[in-house]
C-alpha cells in the first residue's frame, strides 16, 4: 500500500472518530476508558418519564442481559460479530459491559429528574495483532428511561468501528450500494428474552432521532417475576439429584433394617450353607 494511500486512510479514520463517534453529553454521571453513563434532558414534551425511581442494579443486569441483536440483512456486505456471512443472534453487551453499566444506570434512575433520559455509552478496545497495528475500539450507545412499569432501552449504535466505517470507504462496490452506516443498525432488529417481560400496547413510544435507533419496552415488574421463576427453577433442577441421592439413602437403610427385624430369612441361610458345600 502506498504512501498517499496510507495517509487516506488515516485521515478517514480522524474524521470517522471526530464525527461518528457518540461522545457523552448533558451531566456526566461517570466516564472513564471504558465507557460513560449521563443524564440527558429529553427534547420531546410529550414523553413523560417516571424519575426518580429506585431499581435494583441486579435488576437491570437482567434488563442488559435480555438484550439481543438479530442481523436481518442477507448479503457479502453483512457482517455480523465482525465476519461476513454469518446469521445469528447474539447479545448486546458481554458481561464485563453488563456488570460496568448495571449499577451505573441505577444510579442514573434514582438521579434522573422529570424530563431526563439516562444515556449510556461502552467502548471495547482491542490492541492490534502486531507492533505494526494500532488499537482497535467498538462504542455501543443508547439511552434509558423509564414510564410507569415501562423500561424503555434505545440503541442508537452498536460496536461502531471507525476502521471497519473508513475501510469500507475505500470500497468502491460498497459505496456505490448505499450509504454509510455509522451505527451499526441498519439490518439489524432489537430483541428481548423473556418475551413475557415486553410490552407491546406501547401508547407513548419514544421519538427515534435517526431512522437506525432501535429500541424495546419492558415491564420491570414482569422481568423480576420471570427472574425469581427461573431462578427457582434453577434451584430446583439442583437441588433434584440431592433429593434422588437422600431417597437412594433411606430406601438402603429401609432394606438393612428390613433383613435385622426378618431373622427367620438369616435362619434359613445358614441351614442352606453346609448342604451348599456338599
Amino acid at each position: 500500500m502506498s504512501y498517499s494511500r496510507l495517509l487516506l486512510l488515516a485521515l478517514l479514520c480522524l474524521a470517522g472518530n471526530a464525527c461518528s463517534t457518540t461522545a457523552p453529553t448533558g451531566q456526566i454521571l461517570f466516564e472513564d476508558p471504558r465507557g460513560s453513563v449521563s443524564l440527558q434532558t429529553i427534547s420531546d414534551p410529550l414523553i413523560r418519564v417516571s424519575h426518580p425511581i429506585k431499581l435494583e442494579p441486579a435488576l437491570l443486569a437482567q434488563l442488559l442481559t435480555g438484550l439481543e441483536i438479530h442481523d436481518e440483512r442477507i448479503g457479502p456486505h453483512r457482517f455480523v460479530a465482525g465476519f461476513a456471512g454469518q446469521l445469528s443472534a447474539y447479545p448486546v453487551f458481554s458481561e464485563d459491559q453488563i456488570q460496568f453499566l448495571a449499577p451505573l444506570l441505577a444510579a442514573g434512575l434514582r438521579t434522573a429528574t422529570y424530563n431526563q433520559s439516562i444515556e449510556y455509552r461502552v467502548v471495547t478496545t482491542q490492541e492490534g495483532s502486531n507492533r505494526f497495528q494500532s488499537p482497535t475500539t467498538e462504542t455501543t450507545a443508547g439511552s434509558l428511561y423509564a414510564h410507569g412499569r415501562q423500561l424503555y432501552v434505545i440503541l442508537s449504535q452498536y460496536r461502531y468501528n471507525p476502521m471497519r466505517t473508513n475501510l469500507n470507504k475505500g470500497d468502491i462496490a460498497y459505496r456505490q450500494q448505499e450509504p454509510f452506516d455509522y451505527s451499526g443498525l441498519r439490518y439489524r432488529t432489537l430483541r428481548f428474552t423473556p418475551k413475557s417481560a415486553l410490552r407491546a400496547d406501547i401508547l407513548n413510544p419514544p421519538t427515534m432521532e435517526k431512522s437506525t435507533d432501535r429500541f424495546v419496552a419492558v415491564d420491570y415488574q414482569l422481568l423480576d417475576q420471570a427472574t425469581r421463576a427461573a431462578e427457582a427453577q434453577a434451584r430446583s433442577r439442583e437441588a433434584l439429584p440431592l433429593e434422588m441421592e437422600a431417597l437412594k439413602q433411606e430406601l438402603e437403610s429401609i432394606k438393612k433394617q428390613l433383613g435385622i427385624q426378618n431373622p427367620g430369612q438369616d435362619s434359613l441361610k445358614q441351614k442352606a450353607a453346609p448342604l451348599l458345600k456338599q
